[in-house]
């Protein structure tokens, strides 16, 4: 018997919950259905609300769609640009991916790469004017990789190899029977910043005997630089365009030795290249058009570029 009345009382607390949601939907149906009274009162009540809430919803979505819109257009803007396979952007959403930066072989193809970066820091430059300053394959540096060298661009190992072997046959048993002459080194390497350049220096010392130079403004005043290039016999020099620039412009950095440019195209975290960045770009073509180009036309002079 207690077991009967506990399961009618278990059925008696459901019909309740029942009748309860029963007199609710009366309830919201009278308010509806019924025009006078207390429920008329109720059901437009009700009407306002839900008319605020779906005018809010609406809002809501047509701001988050113009939102969403203005992602999508400003992906594009930034996908579109150059046609260049080495800085080419492409875009997946709102999300902007950078391909690597690669460095062609033939060197009219380099002079060609380089010619495309200069025209972004000399945007309006007349064609006339910018063939005239225009890097060609006669200012290209030739040399052969070694097979043990010649290994695909993908290959972090070989472009670093390629470039000591690069400057190494430059520099390689000069030492003993060139003539000092301070600050004209050999080989000047350029390269995007002073962590680059440290790394740089790191790897060229062992290929020669004298000072390898880190010329960066980073921590370091260009007097200081001044005094070492006029007191220190160096075959290679490494730097950033900004403080090669000035060097140069002041005299203190002499061409006069000079055999080998080599502009190095390495690529940093964020997948930014010397030749194409927004703080290297203007002095970095400023040392070409301003100083070595006029000095490559004096039959003295023998430099060539490379691009690594």
């Amino acid at each position: 018997m207690p077991l009967k009345n506990d399961l009618a009382d278990a059925l008696e607390d459901d019909f309740a919950l029942d009748d309860d949601f029963a007199v609710a939907d009366s309830a919201s149906a009278s308010d509806y259905d019924d025009d006078t009274g207390a429920g008329a009162s109720t059901g437009k009540r009700q009407r306002t609300q839900l008319e605020a809430s779906d005018t809010e919803d609406t809002g809501t979505a047509n701001k988050k769609q113009k939102q969403k819109q203005k992602k999508k257009n400003s992906s594009k803007k930034q996908g579109g640009g150059s046609n260049d396979p080495s800085t080419t952007t492409t875009t997946a959403g709102s999300f902007r991916t950078l391909k690597k930066f690669s460095v062609p072989t033939e060197l009219d193809e380099q002079a060609a790469l380089w010619n495309r970066c200069m025209k972004k820091a000399y945007p309006g430059i007349a064609q006339l004017e910018l063939a005239d300053i225009g890097m060609q394959e006669k200012h290209m540096y030739r040399h052969e990789a070694s097979q043990k060298t010649a290994a695909p661009a993908t290959s972090a190992h070989a472009e670093s190899s390629y470039l000591e072997e690069l400057v190494g046959s430059v520099v390689a048993g000069t030492n003993a029977k060139n003539k000092i002459t301070y600050g004209a080194p050999q080989v000047l390497v350029i390269c995007s910043s002073a962590l680059r350049v440290v790394d740089l220096v790191r790897r060229l010392r062992p290929l020669t005997g004298r000072t390898v130079l880190k010329l960066f403004s980073k921590h370091v005043k260009i007097a200081a630089h001044k005094k070492a290039l006029g007191s220190s016999p160096t075959d290679i020099a490494v730097g950033t365009p900004n403080r090669i620039h000035k060097l140069l412009a002041d005299g203190d950095l002499k061409p006069s030795r000079l055999r080998l440019v080599v502009i190095d195209c390495w690529q940093d975290e964020k997948m930014r290249v010397v030749v194409d960045m927004d703080d290297t770009r203007a002095d970095l073509f400023a040392i070409w058009r301003d100083i070595l180009l006029p000095a490559s036309a004096n039959p003295d002079y023998t430099f060539k570029f490379r691009l690594v």
